[in-house]
């Protein structure tokens, strides 16, 4: 589980928010095209659609509610305070929307509004002058799972050739989770700190829809060093390869509270079982690198090529030694408490 709130956060968070420079044009806000959806679905014309008078009374106060500064509010809501945040909104949760829409004068199904105006999905989509999802997974510059950090999330601008043969401009980046799941907290589905860049295994297939106020938020500050790898080879034979007898266990330096959180995260990402049943001959590369490639090595390297520690404990284990950089390739923070443990 790593941490991913470094320096540059509170900065992008306000970029996602307000939108930024880029060349000569300006990236519009999260928050003006939130703004907007309230304005067009809010509408005097679609509330007037409504046969219930009571629902018609309810969104007109959410309407009133939705002014541009508790948009912001919303969407740079602290990771601590989200839930909080969201259960403000629970009485508009189920009230549905009939809508109109561009120029349309045909009324949409029914569609729940906090569903509507927090859209997720169009937010996926990509738009040049409009913050979206690829733009955030893009300056973000997580290029790995923080839940498991064994799978890429990188992001990139590419082409192809569809079946017309037309070359066609794609946008790849990768799932974000709702860390607090947008089924139950639609609200805050477009929040910063709600959004956690993730890889399919553990966004899919371990968070899906479950609810995580009992786990570890990735943007809690300086979690790096409140826990780290131990175990590994219980004999010599399984370290050379001729027994399979790996197995890894954790220990923990945080508060009670951070502690239970990481305990809890780890287990509901399979960390451990994930990492001994797929990974045990990569722990058995990491150890030989260890132990041939030791601390004279890299002091070799250092001396022979100019290099920072750094650089050349790059060199021998292909990732960064820095705990802010620790996200940036898979299995970093296992490879580096290898190398630190006794």
């Amino acid at each position: 589980m790593l941490s991913i709130n470094f320096k540059n956060t509170i900065a992008e968070c306000e970029n996602y928010c307000n939108g930024f420079k880029n060349g000569n044009s300006k990236i519009k806000g999260i928050v003006l095209w939130i703004e907007r959806r309230v304005k067009d679905y809010l509408s005097q014309e679609n509330l007037n659609l409504l046969e219930n008078k009571n629902n018609k009374k309810i969104l007109l106060e959410l309407k009133r509610l939705l002014t541009k500064e508790e948009i912001e509010k919303i969407i740079k809501c602290d990771y601590n305070n989200l839930e909080i945040k969201s259960n403000e909104y629970q009485k508009f949760k189920k009230i549905d929307l009939l809508y109109k829409s561009n120029g349309n004068k045909k009324k949409k199904d029914p569609v729940k509004v906090l569903n509507l105006i927090f859209n997720y999905s169009e937010f996926r989509g990509y738009k040049k002058t409009i913050y979206n999802g690829f733009l955030l997974s893009q300056r973000l510059g997580i290029e790995c799972c923080p839940y498991c950090n064994r799978n890429y999330t990188t992001s990139h601008q590419t082409y192809f050739v569809n079946v017309k043969s037309v070359k066609t401009e794609k946008h790849v980046f990768p799932e974000f989770d709702h860390f607090y799941p947008k089924t139950e907290h639609p609200v805050i589905a477009l929040s910063f700190y709600n959004l956690i860049p993730s890889c399919n295994i553990c966004n899919t297939h371990y968070k899906n829809d479950r609810g995580a106020s009992h786990l570890f938020h990735p943007y809690t500050i300086n979690s790096l060093n409140k826990f780290r790898f131990v175990g590994f080879p219980s004999d010599v034979a399984s370290l050379y390869g001729s027994a399979d007898n790996i197995s890894i266990d954790f220990e923990y330096f945080g508060t009670d509270e951070i502690n239970e959180k990481l305990k809890n995260s780890i287990e509901f990402f399979g960390i451990k079982d994930i990492y001994e049943k797929c990974h045990t001959s990569l722990i058995r590369d990491i150890i030989y690198k260890k132990i041939a490639f030791g601390q004279s090595y890299m002091k070799h390297l250092e001396n022979t090529y100019k290099m920072s520690f750094e650089d050349s404990y790059r060199v021998v284990f292909e990732t960064n030694f820095e705990d802010e950089k620790l996200h940036k390739r898979p299995f970093s923070k296992l490879k580096k408490d290898i190398f630190l443990g006794s």
